[in-house]
């Protein structure tokens, strides 16, 4: 199954690739649990690329792709804001007391925690490409996979 949309990277369309994304995870028979990571993954990632991505430019086209298989599900997201290789994201302080911690910063490790595997590439040309897999369990299929 596959499925996309793509908008204008704006913070008020965000709510419009959450409901994508709820509504693909249902078609595809993907679990309760795996599709509200799904979506707080995506959330994250779309949302760095409204607020820092096209930061100070007008905004882009944000695209996202969903693809599910037997196997796994690949999210990808797509856009043309300034390019951010996730690999260079620092690490968050998480052994600090809350109320030390600087605002911000957690997005990515939380990404981390909720998908499988990231996959990143930029192109002057094509733009920047997320993709974020989640892995099915063994001997789920599309259409059986329940919470």
């Amino acid at each position: 199954m596959r499925r996309e949309i793509e908008l204008e990277a704006r913070a008020e369309n965000l709510w419009r690739i959450r409901d994508f994304l709820e509504e693909s995870c249902r078609e595809a028979g993907v679990g309760r649990s795996d599709t509200h990571g799904l979506k707080v993954a995506v959330d994250e990632a779309c949302t760095n690329v409204v607020e820092h991505g096209y930061a100070g430019m007008p905004p882009g086209p944000l695209a996202v792709f969903f693809q599910a298989g037997d196997r796994e599900i690949a999210v990808t997201v797509q856009d043309r804001g300034r390019p951010f290789d996730p690999a260079r994201a620092p690490a968050p302080d998480v052994g600090s007391d809350w109320d030390k911690r600087p605002v911000g910063g957690l997005g990515w490790h939380l990404i981390r925690q909720l998908v499988d595997e990231i996959r990143y590439d930029s192109d002057p040309e094509t733009g920047n490409r997320l993709t974020l897999v989640k892995k099915r369990a063994a001997g789920e299929t599309q259409k059986s996979r329940e919470d």
